[in-house]
């Protein structure tokens, strides 16, 4: 019972930021691949081009999040999905990533 004691009270309580798996500190190489490309194409394309998404959060920064959120193939399957929907003729408004079968969050 000691060294298990010893051993919560050495252990950090929150995990340090330096640890923490943040943008450019993703372990899926292809998820790197993509996250450079979205930030490439926000840095340099984006600007010159009219804003004309319809969503919130932007489809640049859905794609993002599902790659975070949801690894390579599934953020991709998402990112065409959402391209697929940000046109005239489709919704618009707060569409966070989320996959098919699960609920869709509120407006926070």
């Amino acid at each position: 019972m000691a060294r298990s004691k010893i051993l919560t009270e050495t252990l950090p309580k929150k995990v340090p930021s330096s640890l923490s798996n943040s943008d450019d500190e993703v372990d899926n190489l292809g998820v790197k691949a993509a996250l450079s490309m979205l930030k490439f194409y926000k840095r340099e394309i984006s600007p010159v081009i009219p804003k004309s998404c319809r969503f919130v959060p932007s489809c640049s920064e859905y794609s993002m999040e599902a790659y975070k959120k949801y690894g390579v193939v599934k953020g991709t399957v998402l990112t065409a999905w959402r391209l697929c929907r940000c046109n005239p003729l489709g919704g618009s408004g707060f569409d966070p990533p989320r996959w098919f079968d699960e609920e869709k969050p509120t407006e926070e």
